[in-house]
């Protein structure tokens, strides 16, 4: 743990799941007492510490960041062994709201967040998780409502990898996404292409769970959401892998009373990596909704 006076500080920790699973985790701490906490749940195929640069500007706002590997992913998948193992939505929905637990601190606003699979994740949870409606708000960037056309499963696709799954969920299989979807800033595209940690792997099973409960947030899910908990949805108009129609359609079906969706321009996939202008915009505006949803006693 880092630490000295008038600094941003940070914890590394394993800890373990109700089933044994060790789970890596990391908390970013502000100068002070923080006006809220917010749990973060990362993307497919990387892992929380990629996001250093977007939690410490959270810190200097105040704000208090928690996040986890998810299983199969970063630290946790490197030390199960198993990459792209993640057991689906069996496992990840409870795994969040453990995040919750730990990221609750009495008397101080709790918001959830998440990146494209995180986002969808999210979204679920905004509509299933038990602890929804604890929450003081969720934040989704990108989120994988439905995958970009071009790189969308359909029909057939959709049902085979359902029946594979169902005879061998952990069969991992290479997801192969395009790296220079994720920003127009070419660093930032090596840096991803270089990380040790980044990898693209899934198992069936986890692939499969991550797409049918993306389109299920547009069937029905929608309509299970918590209506009371504000909503802020943020995507990219040249999004090149997750649908920024699905999510702006998702958005227009629920029935949350605070809701807003921000499109960005001509940005890609990790609105918080594009080229510095246009992420600073983005992260400013993730820490004006965050304030703007603080409870005026907080």
């Amino acid at each position: 743990m880092s630490s000295a006076a008038n600094q941003l500080t940070s914890k590394e920790e394993w800890i373990t799941a109700e089933d044994g699973h060790e789970i890596f985790t990391k908390t970013w701490f502000p100068v002070g007492k923080p006006v809220a906490s917010i749990v973060f749940v990362h993307g497919l195929g990387e892992h929380i510490v990629r996001y250093d640069h977007l939690f410490e500007e959270f810190n200097k706002a105040g704000f208090q960041v928690s996040a986890f590997d998810q299983r199969g992913f970063g630290q946790t998948g490197k030390r199960s062994g198993a990459l792209g193992c993640s057991g689906g939505y069996a496992n990840a929905i409870p795994d969040i709201t453990a995040a919750l637990k730990r990221g609750e601190i009495e008397g101080i606003p709790l918001f959830l967040m998440g990146h494209i699979y995180g986002g969808s994740l999210v979204l679920n949870y905004d509509c299933i998780g038990p602890l929804r409606n604890k929450l003081t708000g969720v934040v989704v960037s990108s989120p994988l409502v439905l995958a970009s056309p071009p790189t969308r499963p359909y029909g057939i696709t959709l049902w085979f990898a359902g029946m594979v799954s169902s005879v061998f969920p952990s069969l991992q299989i290479a997801i192969n996404l395009s790296s220079k979807f994720i920003s127009r800033d070419v660093k930032e595209v090596a840096k991803y292409d270089a990380d040790p940690l980044v990898h693209g792997y899934g198992t069936t099973l986890g692939l499969y769970d991550m797409l049918t409960n993306g389109e299920a947030l547009l069937k029905t899910r929608y309509k299970e959401i918590a209506t009371d908990v504000p909503l802020l949805i943020c995507h990219g108009t040249e999004d090149g892998l997750t649908d920024p129609k699905a999510s702006k359609e998702f958005f227009d079906k629920i029935e949350v009373k605070d809701k807003e969706y921000k499109s960005y321009q001509d940005h890609y996939h990790e609105l918080h990596n594009e080229p510095e202008e246009h992420r600073k915009i983005a992260i400013d505006y993730y820490i004006e909704w965050f304030r703007k949803h603080l409870p005026t006693t907080a």
